[in-house]
């Protein structure tokens, strides 16, 4: 299989969220030992991700389609047409052999240039409902991976799973260590790439309305935007919180490593992340995600019961905090 793959070339597409971003540097990471050369491509979020921008990746600044304006929707066009022309001309200096996409609309020109240049086309999708940018591709992919039974394709695929960090692969090994009495509560909140305020100022609140006996043994590790962060600070301070909030964790895998449990979005990344680490999850699909599929991501892991689904008006309810 090594004399097979080395010294092939290959273009890893993804988008700028970190759902995008993390399974496709995993990907590469296993790559490394095989593979003399792969190259990154992504856009303007992308290149603002530390972990990304290390490794020197092409930006595309193309636009979303669906749910447009008429008039975005031809920008979008034109960027799509103007980043072709790019994509064909690096594909094709780069001697590319193979583009594997994770999705997002940044893919598509560099996949439209990788099938006029008869380039291999791997696409993996890695939420349960099949996303916008790898459905109007699927059909000619080479290979089409996923991390899940897919809901909306009839087309042959392989189940692969999700590429994840070595630092959160080595917390399988890791017992998850169920409080005692009287025992530190640790609780992670991620508000995922883009921030929430239902995940911020609100939950900060509710947790705020636990009892006391509760809030005494509480350590919450409170991901945010930044500009929440002085509020959320605020509200536990006030109840006298134990609290650290960030607008990012970099040590992702200690966090987790210490949580007893963790409230987030239903992010297919996140999920994989949660489930390899062993612990509990409260999963708050985003209400507006692309075919809803972070409800569909958080309905399969609650069919399975392996985590809870809230919905985010179900946050200010007393249910959530009973």
């Amino acid at each position: 299989m090594k004399n097979i793959i080395n010294n092939k070339k290959i273009v890893i597409v993804t988008g700028g969220t970190g759902g995008h971003i993390f399974p496709a540097i995993s990907l590469a990471e296993y790559f490394s030992n095989k593979l003399l050369d792969v190259n990154f491509i992504t856009d303007k979020r992308g290149k603002n991700n530390p972990n990304l921008a290390a490794l020197n990746p092409i930006t595309i600044n193309v636009k979303g389609f669906v749910g447009k304006s008429i008039f975005q929707k031809i920008i979008s066009i034109f960027l799509i047409i103007i980043y072709l022309c790019k994509s064909l001309l690096f594909l094709k200096r780069n001697k590319t052999d193979m583009v594997i996409g994770f999705g997002s609309y940044v893919q598509v020109p560099v996949i439209i240039a990788a099938k006029i240049l008869n380039i291999k086309v791997l696409l993996h999708e890695s939420n349960i409902i099949l996303g916008n940018a790898n459905k109007y591709f699927w059909h000619y992919a080479r290979v089409r991976a996923t991390a899940y039974n897919i809901i909306n394709s009839s087309k042959n695929y392989e189940i692969v799973g999700m590429p994840v960090r070595k630092e959160i692969l080595n917390l399988y090994k890791e017992n998850y260590k169920f409080p005692k009495k009287n025992n530190k509560i640790n609780i992670l909140i991620l508000g995922g790439s883009l921030g929430s305020l239902i995940l911020s100022k609100k939950l900060s609140k509710q947790i705020c309305k636990l009892p006391i006996k509760i809030k005494k043994r509480l350590n919450v590790a409170h991901q945010s935007k930044v500009e929440d962060i002085k509020d959320i600070k605020s509200n536990y301070k006030l109840e006298n919180i134990k609290f650290e909030v960030r607008a990012y964790f970099y040590n992702i895998h200690k966090k987790l490593k210490q949580s007893t449990l963790v409230i987030c979005r239903a992010g297919a990344s996140t999920i994989s992340e949660n489930l390899i680490a062993g612990i509990p999850a409260i999963y708050i699909p985003l209400h507006n995600s692309v075919g809803a599929h972070q409800f569909f991501n958080a309905q399969m892991i609650k069919n399975n019961k392996a985590g809870w689904l809230i919905k985010e008006n179900e946050i200010i309810k007393p249910k959530f905090i009973s």
